[in-house]
């Protein structure tokens, strides 16, 4: 058994939970982190973001806009348009020990179903 973990809470300054909070509720949404993992293959335009995920237009800016606020992605202008990138590049870690954990799990339980099928 692997030994207990430090919290990392007791370090951080007042207020900052509630950052890391908010930080969490911009993840939580399915649109956003599909933009986000179309942005971890590279920058890509509003354009290219709506094609590739079939978000709306509106919608791929309402996101995007809120990921840059909280400072996850950036934005840069080229010529008449916008292109926008991972700007905290601890996204994509995250984002993997999420969905790898997840995918554990996932093949734990199908495991565990076939087991039971099978009796």
């Amino acid at each position: 058994m692997p030994p207990p973990r430090r919290s990392r809470l007791p370090g951080l300054p007042g207020g900052a939970l509630e950052r890391v909070a908010a930080r969490f509720r911009v993840l939580g949404d399915p649109s956003r982190l599909r933009l986000l993992d179309r942005l971890m293959a590279g920058e890509r335009s509003v354009g290219e973001l709506e094609a590739e995920t079939g978000l709306s237009q509106a919608n791929v800016s309402r996101h995007l806009s809120l990921l840059r606020r909280e400072g996850l992605v950036a934005r840069r202008a080229e010529g008449n348009r916008a292109l926008y990138r991972i700007a905290d590049e601890s996204i994509g870690a995250l984002c993997d020990l999420v969905c790898g954990s997840l995918s554990e799990r996932l093949a734990e339980e199908l495991d565990a179903f076939g087991r039971r099928r099978r009796a």
